[in-house]
């Protein structure tokens, strides 16, 4: 494996989420308008509906599960890194219906906001690259 080097933390953004917007993709903009390649997400509020994923190891594909009701964001935390030479927002996320059930999973684009915060702290140093690993079949850093 290769020596990492420590990344410097760079600037921080706290903001609001635009209502009625993908949430994914509202996340993705930002990064690209203000040139973040490489840092941590972190996002509170509500959503309007949801759409998320995971991963079945053993056929080593995505399933997607979309939930069409309002939900809380319970908790969303990712990353942020380069994807087809574009800042890609990679977050997984816990949401709450109105009767405590709890969902999570990768955060997909589909996801409507009905009101967000957003916590972005951006990395300096080498950004990530994110590419298909061969052997798991999962986009990771390379």
């Amino acid at each position: 494996m290769a020596e990492e080097k420590p990344y410097l933390t760079g600037r921080t953004y706290i903001f609001k989420l635009p209502k009625g917007k993908d949430l994914m993709e509202s996340l993705a903009n930002f990064c690209h308008d203000n040139q973040v390649k490489c840092g941590i997400v972190n996002v509170i509020g509500a959503v309007e509906n949801a759409t998320l994923s995971v991963f079945d190891q053993s056929k080593k594909k995505y399933g997607k599960k979309v939930i069409s009701e309002p939900l809380d964001i319970v908790s969303l935390t990712g990353n942020i890194s380069i994807q087809d030479n574009r800042p890609c927002v990679h977050a997984h996320g816990m949401f709450a219906d109105q009767e405590y059930n709890v969902f999570g999973g990768h955060v997909l684009p589909g996801t409507k906001i009905f009101v967000g915060e957003a916590y972005i702290q951006e990395l300096v140093g080498e950004p990530k690259v994110r590419r298909l690993d061969k052997v798991t079949k999962v986009s990771l850093w390379n």
